[in-house]
């Protein structure tokens, strides 16, 4: 038999629903998956935008960034940044920006998403100044993004478990 401590399961998800509520916690991040993410943002209310890189290119960048995050072309990073931090963008209670799919870009070369990331970094701390929540986070499984992580998952994994990850594999061990 599996053995689920699902009260620190609640107690982790609470914890990361606490951060999101939390402006001052308003930034750049990544996670290693979604799901606790998706989890906790549906507790406090903000909506999920998924920007999908997996087709985009460096010298696409901007403008598969600007079109996915604001739908519709952008003069630069800092159109970028301003339209990510306009409040029309974001309205109450908030908003996380999930971008995936950018491994390619890494793989690149170095630095292809630091404008992106000093974009997201500019929105970010314009609404923390005016008390508002942003979460730019990218999903980042190969930790491969030089950013802190949200939640660390792992922290607690040798005593939590999701239900939904547990595999029945029959008989009673």
């Amino acid at each position: 038999m599996t053995r689920i401590n699902l009260k620190a399961t609640i107690v982790f998800m609470g914890k990361l629903a606490e951060r999101l509520a939390d402006e001052k916690r308003t930034g750049v991040y990544r996670t290693e998956v979604t799901e606790a993410l998706e989890e906790a943002a549906g507790i406090v209310g903000l909506p999920i935008v998924r920007v999908d890189l997996r087709d985009s290119s460096a010298d696409r960048l901007l403008a598969d960034c600007a079109q996915a995050a604001v739908a519709r072309p952008l003069a630069g990073w800092d159109a970028v940044a301003a339209a990510l931090a306009d409040p029309a963008w974001t309205p109450p209670p908030g908003r996380v920006l999930l971008i995936e799919g950018f491994e390619e870009l890494l793989d690149d070369g170095a630095g292809s998403l630091e404008p992106l990331v000093a974009a997201l970094d500019s929105a970010a701390a314009q609404h923390r100044l005016r008390g508002e929540r942003f979460f730019a986070v990218f999903l980042d499984p190969g930790r491969r993004v030089a950013l802190d992580p949200l939640y660390d998952r792992r922290r607690l994994a040798s005593t939590t478990v999701p239900a939904h990850a547990v595999e029945d594999q029959g008989g009673d061990t």
